[in-house]
């Protein structure tokens, strides 16, 4: 036999002698208990439970979490082929077993089955108690199977082609063990063409078991036995191989029975084309027992080599050894084996040899062929010597036929009379519905079963002959459910590598009864992308949406193999998320007339990338002769009545905000002041609705420094030129992995004027200034800051010390899993001036009183889901100094401050309160007078 043989069986089906084998009716389920699935479909996940509903895309994901005495199968080809390396054991009790489970056990015209194509190889590091069976090995550059450190270990019905071209450099074997290893069985696999052995034990191993394998075409040997001690080759079809069939050296012990050598000799072009069929070195001849063997060779070749001596025939073998007593040997280049009617082979086998099996290589039983006189030994004279066990040949049965229809279904199966085969033994007939219902057996009527529970189903019928051959007919059977299956969707940001991109929507949808469904389509609501197929995913699909923070309804539709439909629906709300600048950028700076209009393009703000929608500045007003203040908003809108920054006359101010652009990225900058003033801008970071950026999760305001009593390790005041570290994630609910935190630092007690330095601890370029102060004077700020090891670095920039009091807010979420943004043109929600967002109650906040402001439902913002707000909160001209807090509504007022106001002095700052889960935020006067407040908003934050 040639290489070619096998070339087409692996491009179309192997047969199989005997029973169908292949998978269980697919059931909408979650599979059986202590059992992994893996299965190459569009649903599957390598981090989800391995179940039948969402089975692992690659077999290296179960084999990473299997446990002793669960299963894992692999039905058909895994998304993820390659090298998997099994290191998990099971015990005697409790094996691992990996197998592979056929995706079309149904065919009607013959007995044929696919095994699943791995696609790669396999390594046994170091495991015991574990079993692998049922695959489709390709190999090239390395072993198809290693076993290495491995015990009591099982290879079975394992399917094995070297796909390296003719005459490649690479020498690899089928199966290797390692010296290493014991209690090894290779049984009932079909290795060809390997570019080395097709089985290959090392010096060292022990207990290793060759049996029931066909062989063929090895460059080397077939099976090659080194310095191992008790070795079974018993029972194994080795055909045409180059070198010998099988070698034992090294000072190996084994038994050598039943095994069938042919076609040694043919036509491949071979680095030992003289070499013997069986080849026993003399350092192992004393420690190897042979019989029962059948051997055909080429002219050329000798059928034995034992002991340096060279035999060409049988007859002189036995009488120079002893061995081979009953050995038969055939003139001839081929010798027949069980496949061939009045063969030798035939029921002349030792039934008794170590490690002969009850079945044959494709799992067809032992039989006695009444046509050939039986010469057998052992507990039963019938065994056929070789792979291959004769079985009676006759037509497969008639019947049944594919059907589908709703449940209940009732189908009829007709087998037929029966059609005696060419022993012309008795024959009964069995039909089994393939759903767990008994079969029924001598059928030879008209048989009506009803399918009850719905399902894919491998209907068989199968005709017995009185010895136990058989031969099957199956039918897939298809029972629909009642209704068409539940459709439901969800819908959430793209997630990747601790990243969202917010403006690109993922449906999730439910994947139960998968295999009644026809197509799936999802239409998303844009009015131009509907009726899509989902040809992506069956899990999953992703759209990128153009414009964003519209609310847009997703609709999937799916429609089953009856024609029937059903569709869920779902919104999605394209966001943005947000994307560091490091180190900061600054942008501009400038002198901007009294009540003059500044236009800040993209490429100065650096907004000039993919899908942007917002940029985080800190702006700096400074050397204005008159006060005043800045007004920021997108480009081609009407100017808000906001301020971001307010600012007195030769006073230096800055403050941070996250503000809209247009479509391209610019916005405007008024001042609104009657004299000039200086403006510097650092862009900070950018929201984009198509770019993968961090998520924010907003924590309970947490205090994590204050000098002035010890909080956070520093006590005392800060000094001049000085710098403190504080850390920040890993505590009051920052996880350690953090990519950034929202800060609110406050210095008080200045012994001189000067600014704050906030800096990444390990990304010394990320300093930015967030606050200026005068002498004497509280100022607070809220900055974000990137993290590298979880701390930041606070620097006092000024001649005098100042203390320093910083709380958190929130950290950019470091899984992507975290909230999104959505930014608004700037507006303002709270004036107690005149009345807005207090219901028209004008009046200040008073001295130790709270308000409670809704940021939910209005001004563009959802009704739920908001998780924090974006404002700028302002106190205007107090009559004395104070601060302002503001938490989530329903929850505790938290012992921070938001903003720090001073006498006479309007302040602004930037906050992003959580938002209660009634849509409220509430506001705690903490000054002793009462104060006018105003609040605005710049956007806010919403779980995705």
């Amino acid at each position: 036999m040639g290489s070619s043989r096998f070339v087409a069986l692996a491009a179309s089906t192997l047969v199989v002698v005997g029973a169908l084998v292949g998978a269980p009716a697919a059931t909408a389920d979650t599979g059986q208990p202590g059992t992994l699935y893996v299965q190459g479909v569009d649903w599957c996940s390598d981090t989800g439970p391995g179940t039948q509903d969402m089975p692992f895309c690659s077999v290296q994901a179960a084999a990473d979490v299997v446990m002793p005495g669960q299963t894992v199968d692999i039905v058909g080809a895994p998304f993820q082929g390659g090298k998997v390396t099994l290191t998990r054991s099971g015990t005697p009790s409790a094996p691992i077993t990996f197998q592979g489970v056929s995706t079309d056990p149904v065919n009607t015209s013959a007995n044929l089955v696919l095994p699943p194509n791995l696609d790669g190889t396999i390594t046994l590091s170091g495991v015991h108690d574990v079993h692998v069976s049922y695959l489709l090995l390709d190999h090239t550059s390395t072993d198809a199977v290693d076993v290495k450190g491995s015990q009591d270990v099982v290879l079975d019905r394992l399917h094995i082609a070297d796909q390296a071209s003719s005459g490649a450099a690479a020498v690899t074997d089928g199966v290797s063990v390692d010296g290493a290893s014991s209690g090894v069985t290779v049984s009932r696999n079909q290795i060809f063409d390997s570019s080395g052995n097709a089985v290959q034990v090392a010096s060292g191993a022990h207990d290793v078991t060759v049996t029931t394998n066909e062989l063929v075409t090895s460059r080397y040997a077939e099976v090659a036995v080194s310095g191992t001690a008790t070795a079974e080759v018993t029972g194994n079809t080795l055909d045409d191989s180059c070198g010998p069939g099988l070698t034992i050296d090294g000072g190996s012990s084994a038994t050598v029975e039943n095994n069938v050598f042919t076609g040694f000799g043919g036509s491949v072009v071979c680095p030992a084309p003289t070499a013997p069929a069986l080849s026993v070195a003399a350092d192992s001849a004393a420690s190897v027992t042979a019989d029962y063997n059948a051997l055909a060779v080429n002219s050329g070749r000798t059928e034995y080599s034992w002991g340096g001596a060279a035999y060409t025939a049988v007859a002189a073998f036995t009488a120079a050894t002893g061995q081979g007593a009953h050995d038969l040997d055939h003139v001839g280049y081929a010798y027949p084996d069980a496949t061939d009617e009045n063969s030798p082979v035939i029921d002349s086998a030792d039934a008794d040899a170590p490690g002969e099996l009850a079945t044959d290589v494709h799992g067809a039983p032992r039989v006695d062929d009444p046509l050939v006189a039986d010469t057998g030994t052992g507990a039963r004279t019938t065994y056929d010597r070789g792979a291959f066990e004769r079985q009676d040949t006759f037509p497969p049965p008639s019947g049944p036929t594919s059907a589908s229809g709703i449940g209940p279904l009732s189908v009829s199966v007709t087998p037929g009379s029966p059609r005696p085969g060419t022993w012309g033994l008795p024959e009964t007939y069995t039909v089994d519905f393939g759903d767990g219902s008994p079969a029924v057996t001598d059928a030879s009527g008209t048989v009506t079963h009803t399918y009850t529970v719905p399902g894919v189903y491998a209907e068989k019928v199968t005709v017995t002959d009185a010895n136990g051959s058989s031969a099957s007919r199956t039918a897939k059977v298809t029972v629909g459910t009642a209704t068409p299956p539940a459709t439901s969707a969800a819908v959430s940001a793209e997630i990747g590598q601790g990243t969202v991109d917010a403006g690109s929507a993922v449906l999730t949808f439910d994947h139960s009864d998968n295999w009644e469904l026809a197509s799936r389509t999802v239409s998303w609501g844009d009015g131009s992308n509907n009726n899509v197929p989902v040809t992506r995913g069956a899990a999953g699909h992703d759209y990128d949406y153009d414009v964003p923070f519209r609310t847009y309804t997703v609709t999937l539709t799916q429609t089953d193999i009856f024609g029937r439909t059903a569709t869920a629906t779902t919104t999605f709300r394209p966001a943005d998320s947000y994307t560091p600048l490091t180190p900061p950028e600054y942008d501009y700076q400038g002198t901007v007339k009294a009540h003059g209009l500044l236009t800040l393009d993209s490429s100065t703000l650096h907004t000039d990338t993919n899908g942007v929608d917002a940029a985080a500045l800190r702006v700096t007003a400074t050397g204005g002769s008159s006060g005043g203040y800045l007004t920021l908003y997108p480009y081609g809108t009407t100017r808000p009545s906001v301020s971001a920054v307010n600012f007195a006359a030769h006073q230096t101010t800055e403050n941070g905000m996250t503000v809209r652009t247009d479509s391209s990225g610019n916005m405007y900058l008024y001042n609104g002041s009657a004299a000039s003033v200086s403006v510097k801008i650092v862009t900070a970071g950018i929201f984009s609705h198509a770019q993968f950026g961090r998520s924010y999760t907003p924590v309970a305001p947490v205090r994590v420094l204050d000098t002035r009593n010890g909080t956070g390790g520093v006590t005392g005041p800060v000094g001049a030129g000085k710098s403190i570290t504080v850390a920040v994630a890993g505590t009051h609910g920052v996880p350690a992995g953090a990519a950034a935190v929202v800060l609110d630092v406050q210095t008080t007690s200045a012994q001189a004027s000067g600014s704050l330095g906030v800096t990444s601890h390990g990304m010394a370029d990320s300093a930015v200034t967030t606050s200026y102060w005068a002498k004497g004077q509280t100022v607070s700020n809220l900055t974000v800051v990137p993290l590298v090891d979880g701390k930041v670095v606070l620097h006092n920039s000024s001649s005098g010390s100042v203390q320093m009091v910083t709380d958190v807010f929130g950290y950019a979420d470091a899984t992507g899993t975290g909230s999104v943004y959505l930014s608004s043109t700037p507006t303002r929600i709270l004036d107690t001036r005149d009345g807005t967002g207090t219901g028209g109650r004008v009046a200040r906040l008073g001295a130790h009183q709270t308000l409670k402001l809704r940021v939910g439902g209005v001004h563009g913002i959802p009704s739920s889901g908001t998780t924090a707000a974006d404002l700028v909160l302002t106190a205007v001209s107090p009559t004395a100094g104070g601060y302002l807090t503001a938490w989530a509504d329903g929850t505790t007022r938290p012992g921070t401050a938001s903003l720090d106001y001073g006498t006479g002095r309007t302040t602004p700052n930037e906050i992003l309160p959580p938002v209660g889960s009634d849509g409220y935020v509430d506001l705690y006067n903490g000054g002793s007078t009462a104060v006018n407040v105003l609040a605005d908003q710049y956007g806010a934050y919403v779980a995705q």
